[in-house]
């Protein structure tokens, strides 16, 4: 899946500090999160809707617009679509969101890949403590992008971009895009594939 702009003008977003790049990497690891009352709220998806505009992406913009406003409960039509997309679909998990699953090479969680990942973090102070998922899992792989940048360690985000996340990213996108119809995780996953690009 490739990220296209609405135009031919793309306003790239230029982060001058650590700290803005990091948020923005913050930000794409919830919109990978199970949604939930927590941070699921009008304020999130209309924060969604400024980066969106501010990247010149008007189109989708609008689609996130007219997504919310045809929507009963735009918590609930999110939790069914992520349910659908990387739990559990009938009759198999459309798109497991672990970088084990398309590395190791026998579509297991848990596997060598999820280690090394694990221990990379560790090794530059991060860990996954609360979670009943893999340290793998998209969500922690950004929020680890998160903590690097930041700590301003640019050389380690690029290295584990380059070595560990696009691998099995692209992998991931591929599998997904047949079924990757609802609006608000067509435009999650075409926001990462932006600024994951912008980083390499």
């Amino acid at each position: 899946m490739e990220m296209k702009g609405d135009s031919h003008k793309h306003k790239t977003v230029e982060p001058d500090e650590s700290e803005s790049l990091a948020d923005i990497f913050a930000f794409l690891a919830l919109l990978v999160r199970y949604p939930d009352i927590s941070f699921f709220d009008n304020e999130f998806l209309d924060t969604l809707e400024i980066l969106l505009t501010r990247l010149n992406l008007e189109k989708s913009c609008l689609k996130i617009s007219i997504w919310r406003n045809s929507v009963e409960d735009p918590l609930l039509d999110a939790q069914l679509e992520y349910t659908r997309l990387f739990i559990n679909a009938v009759p198999h998990v459309i798109a497991p969101p672990y970088a084990s699953v398309y590395q190791d090479g026998d579509f297991s969680l848990q596997g060598k890949t999820t280690e090394k990942i694990r221990n990379f973090y560790r090794q530059h102070g991060f860990d996954v403590v609360v979670s009943t998922q893999p340290a793998d899992h998209i969500q922690f792989e950004l929020e680890f992008l998160s903590y690097i940048y930041r700590q301003g360690q640019f050389d380690v985000g690029d290295y584990f971009l380059s070595t560990f996340f696009v691998p099995w990213f692209e992998k991931f996108l591929q599998k997904i895009s047949e079924e990757l119809r609802h609006p608000l995780y067509r435009v999650s996953l075409q926001l990462i594939t932006y600024f994951v690009k912008e980083e390499q």
